[in-house]
């Protein structure tokens, strides 16, 4: 079946059929736009049928394709976690740039040994977590999720990206796991009022976990009780980083 085919056979978008497509073929979007008389083989053609069928069932792209890039990193997804967003990737930047440029980060003794602590809350499939670990080698990482197969999936995702080292996973709910100080809080918690879930996508409201999304009545039910915990946890001048409706907040105690 030539590519060509493909793209002008499909009520699905052409930029996802692209995606799709220069995913069986191990290419990029770019090949599959220059080379539309290429053609897909027997089972690549059997694959992209239920790739397609399931897009016209509102299965999110990233669902079907079992994984999402994030922060230049690929991470496994699918239904036991939200589908990280790119929006999430600033709150990843904004706590990079804050510790770089903490005072003393440039000893030797800081890449060589634990000497910063993060607190990742809500970790879903690990995505800030390792991100996290994988830019700042001197962080102690704990990755809190209350979901066991949420926790599984990042289970999965730390081990792929050998972070075990750097990156606890513990299981709970909010900062409850935490018995020692943090330097740094990060959250990105369910902040959708409930009533609002049933005017989301399709693809979100009916494929992605509930409790991932949903933040009580005004959608604040989980900072409140964070924002409370915190005082517990958070050394003294430490920091919380948190999104909230898609922006990046930061709190200082």
């Amino acid at each position: 079946m030539l590519l060509s085919q493909v793209l002008n056979s499909t009520k699905i978008d052409s930029t996802e059929v692209e995606i799709f497509l220069a995913h069986l073929l191990g290419k990029d979007r770019s090949f599959v736009k220059a080379f539309p008389e290429n053609s897909l083989n027997t089972d690549q053609t059997r694959l992209l049928k239920n790739f397609l069928k399931r897009r016209l069932k509102n299965e999110p792209l990233n669902y079907i394709l079992g994984f999402k890039d994030f922060c230049g990193l690929r991470f496994k997804v699918d239904r036991r976690a939200m589908i990280p967003r790119p929006e999430t990737e600033e709150l990843v930047a904004e706590v990079i740039k804050h510790v770089y440029a903490l005072p003393n980060r440039s000893l030797p003794n800081y890449f060589t040994k634990p000497s910063l602590t993060i607190v990742d809350v809500g970790t879903g499939c690990g995505n800030i977590a390792i991100s996290l670990a994988k830019a700042i080698p001197f962080a102690k990482i704990y990755a809190i999720e209350k979901e066991l197969r949420a926790w599984r999936l990042a289970k999965e995702n730390i081990s792929h990206h050998n972070v075990e080292d750097q990156v606890v996973l513990l299981r709970g709910d909010l900062l409850n796991p935490i018995n020692e100080p943090a330097d740094i809080i990060v959250a990105n918690l369910p902040y959708i009022p409930t009533a609002r879930i049933a005017t989301l996508q399709p693809e979100i409201q009916g494929w992605e976990p509930r409790e991932a999304l949903d933040g009580g009545p005004d959608g604040l039910e989980h900072y409140r009780q964070l924002f409370k915990d915190a005082t517990r946890v958070l050394r003294s001048g430490g920091h919380l980083f948190y999104e909230l409706d898609g922006d990046t907040q930061t709190m200082r105690f």
